[in-house]
């Protein structure tokens, strides 16, 4: 059996758990509902073919709204958050719209907590199903191992590919620098591929037509990445352009439900920890006070969105003239690039060595972020003489909001090049997703906690 086939039956009795697995749900939060009787009942018991009657219906809208997360793609789904949230948005749409469709359906009185009940349960029960076929896909369609990607070209875009799906920890990369039909068909043969994907389009079309060809008869998938993808990377939406097929490209960031969404996500969040901290942060602010000349509250411009320049907030760490002193201290900077580290920095105070430590000098930065100058994640915002120096590529860190942690502050904080910060900020811009966010948060708290590339 082929590899489309095994892909078909995989998927389709994906959907067939995904049925069950709400078809279930509903069931459950019928029984907890009504014989359980954990809240009392005013109306009675009503019979349970009255919510099977409407399970077809209960069906089909969870189905469309899964699809319509895109839960479904394999190649979009990178991380276990993104296919746990994609889980949770299909259950509260679809919950949503059921529970509207109740009030305009009057034949029947619905319970309201058992859809309460039953979206609980369907976010458990889809999720477990979809970590079932996670592993089965693995399993059934390629013997355990890992799926294999053959990059073809030497773009740079292909090495930007290859970094790119390395990250994602799914998928064997391999690759050849230059397109050999022959050679092609080799590694084809020789290894268990999930897809060959090229990158130069300086190709001879009749070489490529074989290898389609090829890729057809052996049921692998063929892509083609053109080299003017690097200017913009991001997403691309096809669309008929007066008459003519086009693609526009785009950041995820630059869709409004993303934005807004991500931006109530930021002041929710920020509040909440400025309250719960507020009795630690004034006890700082005494301590930073006494321990050195100078207010406790150190502000600084930087450069922001669109290169927008904005005051930055950070506790004090270092001595009131630390700026004025920097020009003197250059030739000791341990980074290469536009940018200045110092391990042993004689401007950091007794105090700012600690909060520095745990990175709690960070912390009034989400007072920028209720401003709306940061985001919780995102590119580092950079002072202005670093920003002046930046290149084409650099530049497109302020294509969003720069944030209090991101992913190379995850990922080796201080101990990484310059070039190895601008590189990673430039993978986030291009595969934001809200799961990526919330892991960035996870792996800063423990960053932090295990003081990984501190200052």
């Amino acid at each position: 059996m082929i590899k489309n086939q095994r892909e078909f039956i995989l998927l389709f009795l994906q959907r067939v758990f995904d049925i069950l697995a709400v078809y279930f749900s509903f069931m459950l939060a019928y029984s907890f509902r009504f014989q359980y009787e954990i809240f009392s009942l005013t109306k009675g018991i009503p019979p349970i073919e009255q919510y099977r009657r409407a399970m077809p219906v209960v069906i089909i809208v969870y189905l469309a709204c899964l699809s319509w997360t895109k839960i479904y793609n394999t190649h979009r789904i990178i991380y276990k958050t993104d296919e746990f949230l994609g889980v949770v948005r299909a259950v509260l749409f679809s919950t949503l719209l059921i529970t509207a469709a109740t009030f305009l359906y009057r034949e029947y009185s619905y319970s309201r907590l058992v859809l309460i009940y039953s979206a609980i349960f369907s976010v458990i029960f889809l999720y477990a199903s979809h970590m079932i076929f996670r592993f089965l896909r693995s399993k059934f369609l390629y013997g355990g191992g890992k799926m294999g990607i053959l990059l073809v070209g030497s773009s740079k875009v292909k090495e930007r590919l290859k970094k790119n799906i390395a990250r994602s920890g799914r998928f064997n990369v391999l690759h050849l620098s230059s397109f050999d039909t022959k050679k092609i068909k080799e590694i084809a043969s020789r290894e268990n591929l999930e897809e060959i994907v090229l990158t130069d389009t300086d190709v001879e079309s009749t070489e490529i037509m074989k290898v389609i060809n090829f890729c057809e008869d052996r049921g692998l998938d063929f892509k083609m990445v053109p080299d003017m993808i690097e200017l913009k990377m991001g997403e691309l939406d096809y669309e008929t352009y007066f008459g003519i097929p086009a693609l526009s490209l785009k950041h995820p960031l630059q869709e409004p439900s993303n934005y807004y969404f991500k931006r109530i996500s930021d002041i929710v969040v920020s509040m909440l920890v400025l309250m719960i901290f507020s009795p630690f942060l004034i006890f700082l602010y005494i301590a930073i006070w006494l321990d050195s000349p100078g207010a406790p509250i150190y502000s600084h411009l930087r450069r922001g969105f669109k290169g927008r320049d904005f005051k930055f907030y950070k506790f004090r760490s270092m001595v009131v003239d630390a700026d004025d002193r920097l020009e003197s201290l250059m030739k000791y900077n341990e980074r290469s690039g536009a940018a200045f580290k110092m391990r042993e920095d004689p401007r950091i105070t007794r105090v700012g060595s600690f909060i520095r430590k745990y990175s709690i000098d960070e912390i009034p930065q989400l007072f920028n972020v209720l401003k709306g100058d940061m985001s919780l994640v995102g590119p580092r915002p950079q002072v202005l003489w670093e920003a002046a120096a930046y290149d084409e590529v650099a530049k497109r860190r302020l294509n969003t909001l720069p944030g209090v942690t991101g992913l190379w502050q995850v990922s080796g904080r201080s101990d990484l090049t310059y070039e190895e910060m601008i590189e990673l900020d430039i993978y986030y811009l291009e595969n934001w997703s809200l799961g990526l966010d919330i892991k960035i948060l996870i792996r800063t708290v423990s960053a932090v906690v295990l003081k990984k590339g501190a200052c």
